[in-house]
């Protein structure tokens, strides 16, 4: 990961951005320090109102853990989504998204000028695989080819 001379990391601010490529999933890399249940699922869906998207959680070895299944784009929403309770050990784990079009989404670009963005999200160790919408149950994982990295977030909780 990089930082700025005041240790942040550098990125620009999340912004509608286009999805990079029709049928594309990225995955974002989520480290668990201690065991965890995931209730709920978050997207921001940028300035358009069309398209549809799957979001989800994989494992290190891309076995898909849950999913939303196949879901309507609302326009400048945060679309916070109920899932069947998941209960997650310590751990790498990635949440992933895939859309069906390039429609926008809130994303997040790294600055730089190119190549620095898309270097900078193979250090956060962002990936992505083609022809995934929907989710499938198991993906090869792969570097990220495309700088720009979705918005999206898990309600966890402890007991």
């Amino acid at each position: 990961i990089t930082f700025d001379g005041s240790r942040r990391i550098v990125t620009t601010t999340p912004a509608s951005t286009a999805w990079p490529s029709a049928n594309l999933a990225i995955f974002v890399p989520v480290r668990l320090a201690v065991p965890a249940t995931v209730y709920k699922l978050v997207v921001g869906a940028g300035a358009t109102t069309a398209g549809n998207f799957d979001v989800g959680i994989y494992d290190i070895g891309g076995n898909r853990l849950v999913s939303s299944g196949a879901r309507a784009k609302g326009n400048s929403v945060e679309h916070v989504i109920d899932i069947a309770d998941l209960f997650l050990g310590p751990g790498l784990y990635y949440l992933a998204m895939a859309a069906d079009g390039t429609n926008n989404y809130i994303m997040i670009t790294p600055i730089g000028v190119s190549p620095v963005p898309l270097q900078k999200t193979r250090l956060y160790g962002v990936l992505g695989v083609a022809t995934s919408y929907p989710l499938p149950a198991t993906v090869i994982l792969a570097a990220a080819t495309l700088a720009p990295f979705p918005s999206i977030a898990a309600y966890l909780r402890r007991y």
